[in-house]
């Protein structure tokens, strides 16, 4: 069987998944008709063929991890959260898939791949799927298909052997911020639905000058303000930022998203939406620029290099007490700083031929450490956002569309629903 390496931009998530934080997403797609398991089982066979780089399990040396090639199927159940990662029950893949009633979700382990690389896999997985249930061949553009040559770029190692010589760029920095789980406590995990036209949402933020993620993150910000006026501890964000085109690698498979810190400290506390959106905007425009992203390759091209005389239980040691929800967000090195909520935005996902047959997308992710998070979806003209929250005050998911109204952007709001992500059963866990 052949086995990989693992990529310098994956070491700090797979030697730093912890019982606390083993760092999982799911991504659940609603149909407009009622889901069949036998047209399902065989479309994730037939699109498992489209992603060898997928079809793999995690094996350790007293040394270091690596993945090997998994020949056996990604595990289907019936449920509406995929089996347990890394284990027996899901043949012992980093991803899986179940299904209830009309939906269908895809789960993974976050080292394995992010949201912009899963969307692929979802795309073939559900093309085929309705092509078999519509009893017709759907236009397959957009779709990437089985037995097509599989491009290098999507296979190969994203990183360069050294990182070009920069110098970063000032980022913010703050050793604190506003902590919610202080005021609410730790308790049980919940998400809200909530949807909003993209027509309007997307004219709306043109006048702020600010794109879906920023102007999400101004509102929580607005939102988390009104709620604790007289904090004193700056509110930060922690975003998700996709770093593919920067450094020239746009088909990788890896997780390859670095987290970008919006700071509002209490002087902005009584700032409008079109302040802090300004604000947002330029905090992301600075830390996105190529110096400072190819800082953050260099960092974790440096700890390659920091892990490699460790053994295994070493780099376990030096990288598990750093990896919480609170710490690392969405990025694959530990924050340098902690976060008060977090956002992320995949993009735009075009649908194509499979969009009639498709009512809704939403993402959830690992919340513990993280207070609140808001995944960001697009489908069939509307953003579908996922509110997800640790504890089950529901003040500041209403706070935060209470904030989107009072400019003018209406929504519907479902929920609340548990957080339904995949657990993962950590490479030097015995078996269940």
């Amino acid at each position: 069987m052949g086995t990989t390496k693992l990529a310098p931009v994956s070491l700090a998530m797979f030697y730093g998944a912890n019982r606390d934080f083993a760092n999982a997403f799911s991504i659940r797609v609603t149909l407009k008709n009622p889901v069949e398991e036998a047209p399902l089982r065989r479309a994730l066979d037939k699109a498992m063929e489209r992603y060898p780089y997928f079809a793999v399990r995690l094996r350790a040396t007293d040394r270091e991890l690596y993945l090997e090639d998994n020949p056996l199927p990604v595990s289907l159940v019936k449920g509406p959260v995929p089996a347990r990662l890394n284990t027996a029950e899901s043949n012992y893949h980093l991803i899986g898939v179940s299904y209830e009633r009309t939906s269908v979700t895809f789960g993974a382990f976050h080292a394995l791949t992010d949201g912009a690389g899963a969307f692929h896999w979802i795309k073939t997985v559900m093309y085929y799927y309705l092509c078999e249930t519509e009893g017709r061949a759907l236009d397959p553009a957009g779709v990437r298909l089985a037995g097509e040559e599989i491009p290098a770029g999507e296979l190969e190692d994203p990183f360069p052997r050294e990182a070009p010589a920069v110098d970063p760029l000032g980022t913010p920095r703050t050793d604190r911020a506003f902590s919610i789980t202080e005021h609410t406590g730790v308790g049980k995990q919940l998400c809200w639905h909530i949807r909003i036209g993209e027509t309007s949402f997307m004219k709306y933020t043109r006048t702020q000058d600010g794109s879906p993620a920023t102007i999400t993150s101004a509102f929580m910000a607005k939102a988390l303000r009104s709620l604790h006026p007289d904090a004193e501890e700056p509110i930060v964000c922690g975003m998700a930022h996709n770093i593919r085109d920067v450094i020239g690698k746009p088909l990788a498979h890896q997780s390859m998203v670095a987290l970008i810190l919006l700071r509002y400290p209490a002087a902005l506390r009584n700032a409008d939406l079109m302040r802090l959106a300004t604000c947002s905007r330029g905090m992301v425009m600075l830390q996105s620029q190529p110096e400072n992203v190819w800082n953050v390759v260099r960092e974790q091209l440096e700890l390659e290099k920091a892990l490699e005389p460790l053994t295994l239980e070493e780099r376990f040691a030096l990288l598990r007490p750093q990896v919480t929800g609170a710490r690392t967000g969405i990025g694959n090195l530990p924050a340098p700083y902690p976060v008060t909520f977090k956002v992320s935005y995949v993009g735009r996902t075009d649908w194509g031929s499979m969009a009639p047959m498709i009512e809704s997308v939403h993402c959830s992710v690992t919340t513990n450490g993280s207070g609140v998070a808001i995944e960001i979806n697009t489908c069939n003209g509307y953003f579908d956002y996922c509110f997800m929250q640790e504890f089950e005050d529901d003040a500041y998911v209403r706070r935060f569309v209470e904030a989107l109204e009072a400019e003018g952007i209406y929504c519907t709001v479902s929920g609340p629903y548990p957080v339904h992500v995949p657990g993962m059963r950590l490479p030097d866990e015995p078996e269940d």
